[in-house]
C-alpha cells in the first residue's frame, strides 16, 4: 500500500502540517507564537460557540468557554480558518490545565494552544496567544535555562491575553493565579495583558505598576447588561 494511502486510513492525531514552518522552544519544542507587528487592543471579546451572535465581527474571538465546547477548533483547524477570518483577531485556544490532571497532558494541551496560534498566524490572522496556568509544578522554571513550560512558545514583551473564571474560587486558586502571574511577568515581561473574567484587586493589584491589564467582562455577564463597556 503507498505511503499517501495510509495516511488517508490512519490518523495520528498529531496534526504536524499546523507547525510546518513553526519554530519551536525549550526541551519540550512548543512552537512559537510571536508577536504580531502592531499590538491592537480588542474591541470586545466573543466565545467561540457564539460567533454567529455577533453583530459587527469586530470583536476578536476566544475559546474561554468549557474544552469541548471548542475542540473544532483543535480536530479541524483549517475547516475554521474562513469564519475566523471574518473577525479582528483570535485568542490561541484556552486548553485546560487543571491540577489534577497528569502533568503530561497538561504539557499537551500547552502544545495544542501554541500549535494551533502558530497555524492562525500563518493564516493571516491576528493572534493574540492566551496564557494558562495551573499549579507551581506549570509556573516553576523546571531547567535553570529555560522559562516554565507554561510559558514556552511564548516571544518576550508582547501582548497577552488570560480568562480568569475558575481560578478565584478559593483561597488556593486565588493562590496560584497570584503566584502564577507573577511569574508570568518576571519571565515574559509582557506589555500587555488581558483579563476576561474577574479581575480581583487581591491578585493582579500589585502587578498593575508594571504592566497594562484590560479588562473585559466575560460574554454573558455582557448580554445581562448590553449598555456597559466591555473593556475599561
Amino acid at each position: 500500500m503507498k505511503i499517501e494511502n495510509i495516511k488517508n486510513i490512519i490518523d495520528d492525531g498529531f496534526n504536524a502540517e499546523l507547525v510546518e514552518t513553526a519554530i519551536f522552544t525549550g526541551l519540550l519544542e512548543i512552537p512559537l507564537i510571536k508577536n504580531p507587528s502592531e499590538f491592537i487592543i480588542p474591541k470586545g471579546m466573543i466565545p467561540f460557540t457564539e460567533c454567529n451572535k455577533s453583530e459587527t465581527h469586530e470583536e476578536f474571538v476566544c475559546f474561554y468557554e468549557h474544552d469541548l465546547c471548542f475542540r473544532d477548533i483543535l480536530t479541524a483547524t483549517k475547516e475554521q480558518i474562513a469564519k475566523l477570518k471574518q473577525f479582528k483577531g483570535v485568542i490561541s485556544p484556552d486548553c485546560s490545565l487543571y491540577y489534577d490532571m497528569p502533568l503530561v497532558l497538561q504539557m499537551t494541551n500547552t502544545y495544542l494552544n501554541r500549535q494551533v496560534g502558530h497555524y492562525l498566524q500563518t493564516q493571516g490572522l491576528n493572534v493574540i496567544p492566551n496564557v494558562r496556568w495551573g499549579d507551581e509544578r506549570t509556573y516553576t522554571r523546571i531547567l535553570p535555562d529555560e522559562p516554565p513550560f507554561a510559558f514556552l512558545g511564548l516571544e518576550k514583551h508582547g501582548i497577552y491575553s488570560l480568562g480568569t473564571y475558575g481560578c478565584c474560587k478559593s483561597a488556593e486558586y486565588k493562590h496560584h493565579m497570584r503566584e502564577g502571574l507573577r511569574s508570568f511577568i518576571k519571565e515574559i515581561n509582557p506589555k500587555i495583558i488581558l483579563v476576561y473574567g474577574a479581575m480581583p484587586d487581591s491578585i493582579f493589584g500589585e502587578f498593575k505598576k508594571d504592566v497594562q491589564f484590560v479588562h473585559f467582562d466575560n460574554w454573558t455577564k455582557l448580554q445581562h447588561n448590553k449598555g456597559g463597556k466591555q473593556n475599561g
